[in-house]
């Protein structure tokens, strides 16, 4: 199954970066990255996209939209993608409010390319996740509870039916 990532930055070199470090698994089929240089750019990708994308790795500063609004226009239009923050400024208040508007996670650069393919593995399994019990819950008719982060139950979910 391809996994598709929406990379938001500025910088054009992040960009050749990402398609290099993960040449491998984008030849395999495994996955597929889409950029944009800001969060308003972000945004009518994922609408053009709904349900395709299944991780946003975001930075923080940037002309038009900043990581931070985007962060939560995500949350508030695209429940499905998991969102994770890569940025320069990892100083307190930035990683408190990324995660307090719903970043999966938060990182820093430089990007240590080990962390982040760590970090993105985690994020889509998580995406995953929540794909499967909407797609269940809208199946089953069921009632979807949320899940506990750090469990790796294949998917499954929990269904009360």
């Amino acid at each position: 199954m391809q996994h598709r990532v929406l990379v938001v930055d500025d910088e054009p070199d992040l960009e050749l970066l990402i398609t290099q470090k993960f040449r491998k698994r984008i030849r395999a089929g495994e996955l597929a990255f889409s950029f944009a240089r800001h969060g308003e750019d972000a945004l009518t990708q994922l609408g053009e996209n709904s349900g395709l994308i299944d991780v946003v790795l975001s930075d923080i500063n940037m002309p038009v939209m900043d990581g931070l609004t985007l962060l939560g226009k995500i949350r508030e239009r695209f429940p499905l993608p998991r969102t994770v923050i890569v940025s320069a400024y990892g100083d307190m208040p930035n990683i408190r409010t990324a995660l307090n508007r719903g970043a999966f996670d938060f990182l820093t650069k430089p990007i240590d390319f080990q962390d982040l393919e760590i970090t993105l593995d985690k994020a889509l399994g998580e995406a995953r996740a929540r794909r499967q019990a909407a797609t269940g819950a809208g199946r089953h008719g069921a009632a979807v509870y949320g899940r506990h982060h750090g469990i790796d139950d294949g998917g499954a979910g929990s269904v009360r039916r």
